[in-house]
């Protein structure tokens, strides 16, 4: 699929609405619409879930080594800007003479899978990379399995994950133990939008239609009862089930109607797009360098989160340049160089 603009612009505001919420939010204390009504950086999480279930299926290709071309391109989106963050959160908490993480830690962070090991993340916010890695591996085990391109059984994938979080949900309820139910949501919401892509792409056919509904009356019957049963006490990230409902409300209705309705594509959203990935990973560390600048100089808290906002545009457009941008292309080369070098069928 060639890129879709609207798509990289809704990118960019999500990943604006993260930084919004870990940099001002907290400036701008104890709002009631954020601490009771919506939750914007929950809301652009989600909908970079849905805009990888809408990517990431069709960057596998149908061809004889799709699953390794598709493993080196991630493998080069993702760890090597992964990695930079890491290192500059690491720096930041030795700058600013923090708590260290153990050596440990760190080792199993660098591999992104660290919440499958048993440690803690070093930056609060890779918990959502490791659900990506989660999806990537169910496309991948798909593709593999000839499931992959089957439009019902990707619908049934994601009827089945709403299903699997409505029973950890009352799990959790009952037990109160903090099990991960935002992880087979998520992978919920990214099935759908590998089934709502069909959709953007004018394939209006009675199957794919029957399916949408299925999925969208599901979101709406079984969604509120999971979310009231997961977070209706807090169990340490500031749980408060009317603001989840109303946050997966607003995130999956503005979804569909941003990539149907009203179509995003100005510029500098899509630039935003394109940078957003460093955006999201670097903005925690450009919020402690602020702090670290202007903390001891009297400025406002106001001040020092716009000048961690403008640090992470800063970061964020040369992590792209001189990071991201080139891993990828050195992806496509060894690809490609990969694809010259199969043996002709005969």
């Amino acid at each position: 699929m060639n890129r879709l603009a609207y798509l990289d612009a809704l990118r960019g505001i999500a990943a604006l609405l993260v930084v919004f919420t870990h940099l001002f939010v907290p400036v701008v204390n104890h709002v009631w619409v954020f601490d009771n009504l919506i939750d914007p950086g929950k809301l652009g999480v989600l909908w970079f879930f849905m805009i990888s279930g809408v990517v990431i299926p069709y960057s596998l290709k149908p061809v004889a080594d799709g699953a390794q071309r598709f493993l080196i391109s991630r493998f080069m989106r993702l760890y090597p800007a992964y990695w930079l963050s890491l290192l500059l959160f690491v720096l930041m908490l030795k700058l600013s003479g923090a708590t260290l993480p153990s050596w440990p830690q760190i080792v199993a962070n660098l591999t992104m899978v660290q919440a499958a090991l048993g440690f803690d993340d070093v930056v609060g916010l890779y918990w959502t990379l490791f659900i990506e890695l989660v999806f990537y591996a169910l496309c991948l085990a798909l593709f593999l399995a000839g499931k992959l391109y089957d439009l019902v059984f990707r619908a049934r994938c994601s009827l089945a994950f709403l299903l699997l979080g409505l029973a950890m949900a009352a799990v959790r309820e009952v037990t109160e133990r903090k099990l991960p139910v935002a992880l087979p949501l998520a992978l919920s919401l990214m099935f759908f939008g590998s089934v709502w892509r069909q959709w953007l792409l004018a394939e209006h056919s009675p199957a794919l239609t029957r399916q949408l509904k299925m999925l969208l009356i599901g979101f709406a019957v079984l969604l509120p009862p999971t979310l009231i049963m997961a977070y209706n006490r807090d169990m340490g990230a500031g749980e408060t089930w009317g603001r989840y409902c109303f946050t997966y409300a607003v995130a999956i209705s503005s979804f569909l109607l941003l990539t149907r309705s009203v179509r995003l594509d100005h510029p500098a959203l899509v630039w935003l797009g394109a940078v957003s990935y460093s955006l999201y990973l670097l903005h925690p560390s450009m919020g402690m360098l602020s702090e670290l600048l202007l903390g001891k100089t009297g400025a406002s808290a106001l001040v020092i989160a716009l000048c961690a906002t403008l640090l992470t545009l800063g970061a964020a457009h040369l992590c792209f340049r001189y990071i991201e941008h080139p891993f990828i292309q050195l992806g496509k080369r060894l690809n490609n160089r990969k694809a010259k070098t199969q043996p002709i069928s005969v």
